[in-house]
């Protein structure tokens, strides 16, 4: 027992469309014709919309990882700025205060870098589109 999965002639109307078109042609050739339209029309207009979502979904994803690398390139600069703060503290003899600034900076940081990785539609799973 293999149910097959509805597709755009199956939900239009609740029956298959061709066969029934097929039958309305031998009496009303102008109303098969329109149905013919209108089904062509439909089908068209699912293929724009799967284009969309498509150029959609490649754009955020470009967009999200512009998005991780300009958090990279700034959590690296923080640490080079916190590496240059420890360097003027150590140049002024409080070798405590360095340790301190550059430790919870590189903390922060490193923190900041886990979970950004963690995170994101990089990382979400995909479900396949539904074929109709």
């Amino acid at each position: 027992m293999t149910e097959q999965a509805p597709s755009l002639t199956d939900e239009w109307l609740g029956m298959q469309v061709l066969g029934h078109v097929r039958d309305l042609y031998k009496d009303h050739p102008d109303t098969a014709d329109r149905v013919l339209a209108l089904v062509e029309l439909r089908l068209q207009q699912r293929f724009d919309a799967e284009t969309a979502e498509n150029r959609h979904r490649r754009k955020l994803e470009w967009a999200w990882f512009g998005f991780r690398v300009a958090s990279a390139l700034l959590g690296f600069g923080a640490l080079v700025v916190f590496a240059l703060v420890a360097v003027q503290f150590i140049g002024h003899g409080a070798p405590v205060e360095a340790g301190v600034s550059l430790g919870a900076g590189a903390v922060s940081v490193v923190a900041i870098f886990v979970t950004g990785r963690a995170a994101g539609p990089l990382f979400a799973p995909r479900t396949p589109p539904d074929k109709e």
